[in-house]
């Protein structure tokens, strides 16, 4: 939860916020954070909750302009977010490669109906092959460092998420 509220409270910064949980508790911790709502989901899977949050955003008539982004970018900073933004804006479809190159840290659409997410193993390839136009980062991006290992974590880490590190680390239990 640390990291999800360390990516959305950084995005927040840089954009209109639409974060999509399932969970009622995530919802109403997530929906705290300012310059965010929540769309609570009923449907299982990441690419599928994305749909869902997709279709919630888009039932009003207005097609807004989307990007998509997973929780787990805590050191994600709201500058470097704007940036990228503007890039994507020239693409119908772009997508941002993790730091290993193997995963999807964006993915965002001019249309809606373009972002059909294939998040899951080697999903930056997938969106590529889908029609994305990558939108190259220097390795060092915090739109780059997604956590998938304990050294990603440790790599990369947004204020609640150092502050939940720094507890564990002082905990005699985790030594």
């Amino acid at each position: 939860m640390a990291m999800a509220v360390d990516t959305l409270s950084a995005a927040a910064g840089s954009a209109r916020v639409v974060a999509v949980a399932e969970s009622p508790a995530d919802a109403d911790r997530l929906g705290r954070i300012p310059n965010v709502s929540v769309h609570r989901t009923s449907v299982t899977g990441l690419n599928e909750a994305i749909v869902d949050g997709v279709k919630s955003l888009t039932a009003g008539g207005a097609a807004p302009w989307l990007a998509v982004l997973p929780g787990d970018l805590p050191g994600l900073r709201s500058d470097e977010l704007t940036s990228v933004l503007r890039r994507c804006a020239d693409h119908r479809l772009a997508v941002v490669a993790d730091h290993q190159g193997v995963g999807t840290t964006l993915l965002a659409a001019t249309e809606p109906a373009a972002l059909q997410p294939r998040y899951g193993p080697s999903s930056f390839r997938s969106h590529l092959l889908a029609g994305a136009v990558p939108i190259e980062l220097p390795a060092g991006s915090s739109l780059r460092w997604d956590v998938d290992t304990l050294a990603d974590l440790t790599a990369t880490a947004g204020p609640l998420t150092s502050a939940v590190l720094q507890r564990i680390r002082s905990c005699p239990s985790a030594r």
